[in-house]
């Protein structure tokens, strides 16, 4: 009897808990379309970038640009003497922001010291298709470490990796092409702000598809004030359905254009030889082609690409605009 009397015992707690109704747990759909709900109300890895340069730079350096609907932060420094040799404006690439610090974020203070309004901008979100955005974690969690402390070196990305992989395939023709408007009229935007300034001269440098975008912005029939040139640090093309290639944007350009490219890599190489093709093919006397790979892995990388960019603008657009017309072919410089 004693023996029953305890397995009737040690039984009542897995009835009970067998008797438990199911509905104290939320269904999975509705945890998944919670989820999905935060995630669309989370502030993106842009806007927080954002929020984060708003509280840490100041205000004199900040300006607001309306493009498309929207607004964007974009940062700006004068010149640091009377008359400014012109404007620069700084495009960082997919991912990153306004002060990035690999080439935008030195490049904007750097030149502005030299005698440069300058303004540095990022490319507005793409759109991510359903498949990939359901797949995708909150930005948030990405960047928690960067809203709770306040470290001295520049602004990185949470993973501390200047180069990002490309940026997703977006969801539709509709939204590329909505994608691409928003970046040319941001980037328009940035250099109305420029040529308000009356920079005579205003050049463009940018990272990554940034390189992209700013060609396209500044191709007719999009541009009704095309800048004066263009930089590229190692372009990437998006890829995007519908929409023209790098190739075909610089095929087009008959401005002064300098391109850096790592030419070391395999693929680097690939897109040098390319690239210096499409300028002697098109006949652009105005392109000229740097190899940086030298600079990869030199401690004053930072320092040597600053001087040589500051060196380009001055000579080129400045004191020799002869010499310019006077290239004959694409050059890789050492």
């Amino acid at each position: 009897m004693r023996v029953l009397l305890l397995l009737i015992a040690l039984s009542l707690p897995l009835c009970s808990q067998a008797q438990t109704p199911e509905t104290e747990q939320p269904p999975a759909d509705e945890a998944a379309a919670t989820e999905s709900a935060e995630r669309a109300t989370s502030p993106s890895r842009n806007a927080l970038y954002q929020q984060v340069l708003e509280r840490r730079l100041p205000t004199e350096e900040q300006r607001q640009l309306d493009f498309h609907g929207e607004a964007q932060l974009g940062l700006y420094l004068p010149a640091a003497r009377p008359k400014a040799l012109g404007g620069v404006l700084l495009i960082a690439g997919p991912g990153e922001h306004a002060d990035w610090p690999e080439l935008i974020g030195p490049a904007r203070r750097r030149l502005s010291d030299a005698g440069w309004n300058t303004l540095s901008i990022s490319l507005p979100d793409a759109p991510l298709p359903p498949s990939i955005e359901a797949e995708t974690p909150a930005p948030a969690a990405d960047t928690a470490d960067i809203q709770d402390e306040e470290p001295q070196e520049p602004l990185l990305a949470a993973d501390n990796q200047p180069d990002q992989p490309p940026a997703p395939p977006l969801a539709s023709a509709e939204s590329s092409a909505d994608y691409a408007t928003r970046c040319m009229q941001l980037i328009q935007a940035a250099w109305q702000v420029l040529a308000a300034e009356n920079n005579e001269h205003i050049t463009l440098i940018t990272r990554a598809e940034a390189g992209y975008w700013a060609l396209r912005a500044a191709s007719p029939p999009a541009s009704q004030q095309p800048p004066h040139a263009v930089i590229l640090f190692k372009p990437r093309d998006p890829a995007i359905e519908g929409q023209p290639s790098l190739n075909l944007l610089l095929e087009k350009w008959d401005k002064p254009l300098l391109e850096l490219l790592a030419a070391g890599s395999p693929q680097g190489a690939i897109q040098a030889r390319e690239h210096q093709r499409i300028a002697r093919r098109a006949g652009h006397n105005l392109y000229q082609q740097w190899d940086i790979d030298y600079l990869q892995n030199s401690v004053l990388a930072d320092d040597m690409l600053q001087k040589r960019l500051q060196g380009w603008l001055e000579r080129r657009l400045l004191n020799q605009p002869s010499e310019i017309g006077a290239s004959t072919e694409a050059a890789v410089a050492p």
